[in-house]
Order: C-alpha cells, then structure tokens, then sequence
C-alpha cells in the first residue's frame, strides 16, 4: 500500500469510537479489524480431510446428516433424511450405532438449546412432513422437543411450506432471540434455491412469515427475508443449496455458514452426462462447499470462492458431491466438521460414462479437520506485510494470538495509541520474535508481558508479518 494511502486510511480512523473487544476473542474474519494495512490479505482456509467415518464392522456410514451436536461430551450425529439414526461419538471420529431412531418426517434436524430452562425441553425436533400433492393446511415443518435427544413430544406445526432441506434453528444471544436460516425460492431466477432467515422468540411455535396470494409449496423471497444467494461472481446456472450456518461460540461476533453451491447441468452444456435412466434428464449438476461468515447472521459475505470442502476425483468416494454437516465438534485445539456425499450427481447421475465404476465405494460421510478460529486469516507472504486495527478498547493483562508463521516465518507486534503512535515500551523494536504455529500464544515485549496499564485506554495493534497466517487475537487476565 503506497504510504501516502496508508496515512489517509489512519486519519480516516483517528476519532472514531474505539470498538470494545474486552477479554473476547476477536477473529479476522472480515476487514472489522483491519483499519489500514500493506501487502496482507485475508484468505480462507480450507480444513484437511480425514475420510470416511466407519461403524464398528468396517463399514462406512451412509446418508443425509440432519446435525451434529455435542451434549455433555458425547458427539451425537443425527444420520437419514427419514427417520434418521442417532450414532454416538467420544472424540468425534470413532462413531457407533445407538440403536435409537427419531420419529417419522423428512430432513429431521435436531437443535440443542443453550438458552432453555426446562430441561424436559433442551432438545428440539423439526421435521418435515409432506405427501403428494401437497396440503398448505397440514404440510410443512412440525416441531417437538425433548429431554435426551431420542424420545421427543410434538407441538406441531409451526412452518407451512416445504423447505426441502432441514431448516436450522439457533439461539442468538446477541439479539436475544431464536434465528432459522432455511431455504427460500426466488421463483422468477434460474438461480432459484436462495438462503433465508427468520427471527423467532419461541421456535416452538409458529414462525413469522409474510403469507400472499402467489404462495406455492416452498417459502419465497416474498414469504421470509432473504440473506445469502448467489450473485454475478457465480456460475450463472448456480444457486445455494443447504446452509449449515453455525454461531461459532468460541468467539465473539463470528457466524459462519457452509452453504453448499449446486451448479446447474443443461443437455446442451453436459451432454456427456449419463442419466440414471437413459434419454430422461433430470435436476443434474455438481455441489461444493463454500464459506461465508458475517458479524449479525444478517449481511454475509464469501471470502473466496474456492471450495470449503471440494468434491474429491472421479475414483474417490466423495466425488461430484459434497454437502457440509451442520455442526462444529471442538476437541482442544481442533475442530471436526462432516460431510456427506453420494458419489453421483444431483439426482444420482454419471458426470462421464468412462468414470461410472471408477471409484470403489461411493458415496459416505466424511470428516475433516480445521484448526481453532482457522476458517479466515490474515495473510503475509514471504516478502513480509503489516496490518494495523482501528482502536479498540480492551480488558485484560496479557495479549495472546493465534497465528502460524510455521518454520521459516516471523511475526511482531507493536501497541499505539488511537492515533497510531507506538507506545514506548510496547513498540515493534521492544517486541520479542515471533515463530512457531499457536492457537494461544502471549505476546512479550522487553518488559515483559503485561499490558494490564493500557487496560480501558483507546489502543491500536499494529502487527508485522513474514510468511505468517494470523487467525485471531484476545486480551486475556485481569
């Protein structure tokens, strides 16, 4: 960034309100803390995949998977868009059957709430209920609610459309209030399948919507707001397929979602395309994983458009099809997320006819690996570049971050006033090298690690990196 720039972006910032990240952890998601920087670049980050998940036979698990929640230590994974299965884990990778079932519906999600007091109620069910032809009197999402997850009591209806995909319910206690991020149609696009969101004091009962005389089987643009779709930077045949939205509750102001993109075949682009029954062509196409986050759960946006999670090749199990699993498992310093795939297009097409026995097993559910806070970092390449926040205020003793420079990287950080002046003490040259991959690591100037005398005061960080990833920071003790 030329330095001329750089100085207009600081004076820019000088005066505004110093943003109060008190002793939460603050993650770079998003330019929130980046008020001015040079050759640094936010990128996301892919998690590892780590394969199939396995019952105790051997064989791999199947299907659609409604959520994964954590209760009391034990991983429950809710498996089956009919009547899914309840599997049980300690450590989120070694799963086995429970032999419990939910009841009936389609696309049964299950929602653990942390803001419930009843605990003959910390359990919530919905679940779709829908036949041909479909009756806006008696179909669309029915609730219930339970104590252990398993046995649950209906309520009833409390959504009267078809949402084709589970509609997924958490607790913002942000606002105070219950969000549902569901599918919503825009009946007019090609680009159809959209990503919506209603706000709800009790899910449990009915959920607000804006009913009109042009209502059909799915809930439109017209019925709930809409927060998530795809736009120009898209494929043009593409739209948004589920949303696996999360609150990531391991710091502040960060929700994410892992919306899957399903890219739209035509016989006239796709003609190599085998249908499952020949000459009859179908809803056929290729999904991916993405990543969006937001600060509200209201304005989102992508900080890429490469693939969260990519579909594998054509030999591998989790190819031309990849779904993300609602749900963030934490075990320390690493997060498991899922994921499932049927091996085949959208609606169990061939993508190639030479491919069709390519891959020995098809289909799954996978598990992949991602480091704490690792989903978006702030990034410097070899060549080294700064980034310097706005002011913020903060509480604590000690400041720690969790950044990667691996081997061969470097990282420094300077504290300044709001009008970026270094403070004497607390400048780049006081501050002590530093190398390594941390989620948690205190930084130490030459007087030691203590910033507890800057507590409460307007500060910026200005942070040097080389070769380094910078994932998230937090003000600690006090």
């Amino acid at each position: 960034m030329p330095p001329l720039l750089a100085s207009l972006l600081l004076a820019a910032t000088v005066g505004q309100a110093p943003i109060d990240v008190g002793d939460r952890k603050q993650l770079f998601l998003d330019g929130r803390f980046i008020a001015d920087r040079e050759r640094v670049e936010l990128r996301a980050n892919p998690p590892r995949k780590l394969g199939l998940l396995r019952d105790e036979a051997g064989e791999p698990f199947q299907g659609h998977v409604g959520r994964v929640i954590e209760d009391g230590g034990k991983v429950l994974m809710y498996l089956g868009a009919e009547a899914s299965e309840i599997l049980e884990s300690d450590d989120g990778l070694a799963f086995r059957r429970t032999g419990d079932r939910l009841p009936g519906g389609t696309f049964p999600t299950v929602f653990l709430d942390p803001h419930e007091p009843d605990p003959a109620r910390r359990f919530k069910l919905f679940r779709l209920v829908f036949s041909e032809p479909f009756d806006p009197e008696t179909h669309g999402v029915y609730a219930g609610y339970s104590a252990d997850g398993v046995h649950f009591t209906e309520v009833g209806r409390v959504f009267p459309y078809f949402t084709d995909n589970p509609p997924l319910v958490h607790w913002d206690a942000r606002i105070g209030k219950y969000v549902v991020y569901t599918r919503a149609f825009d009946y007019g696009s090609e680009n159809q399948r959209r990503i919506g969101r209603i706000e709800v004091d009790d899910p449990l009962k009915p959920w607000p919507h804006r009913k009109t005389d042009r209502d059909r089987l799915f809930p439109s643009m017209e019925n709930i707001p809409v927060v998530l779709s795809a736009d120009a930077e898209d494929d043009p045949h593409s739209d948004m397929y589920y949303n696996a939205s999360a609150i990531y509750p391991w710091a502040d102001d960060a929700y994410l979602m892992f919306p899957t993109l399903f890219r739209h075949f035509a016989p006239d682009r796709n003609p190599y395309v085998r249908p499952r029954v020949e000459g009859r062509w179908e809803d056929f196409g290729m999904l991916e994983i993405q990543l969006a986050v937001s600060r509200d759960g209201i304005a989102w946006s992508r900080p890429g458009r490469e693939p969260y999670i990519a579909p594998g090749l054509p030999e591998e199990w989790d190819r031309w099809y990849a779904v993300a699993a609602p749900g963030i498992v934490r075990r320390g310093s690493l997060l498991y997320q899922y994921y499932y795939s049927s091996g085949r297009l959208h609606d169990s097409a061939s993508l190639r006819a030479e491919y069709e026995d390519a891959a020995p097993q098809l289909g799954g559910v996978g598990v992949v690996r991602q480091r704490l806070d690792g989903f978006v970092s702030a990034d410097a390449d070899h060549n080294g570049g700064w980034l310097r926040t706005p002011p913020i205020v903060f509480r604590g003793d000690r400041l720690r971050l969790n950044l990667d420079t691996g081997a061969m990287g470097t990282a420094w950080v300077e504290v300044q006033d709001a009008e970026g002046r270094p403070i004497p003490g607390r400048s780049l040259a006081d501050c002590e090298e530093i190398a390594g991959d941390f989620v948690d690591l205190c930084v130490s100037w030459k007087g030691g690690p203590d910033v507890s005398d800057l507590a409460g005061r307007p500060v910026r960080l200005l942070v040097k990196l080389r070769r380094a990833k910078l994932y998230a920071f937090q003000f600690t003790g006090g």
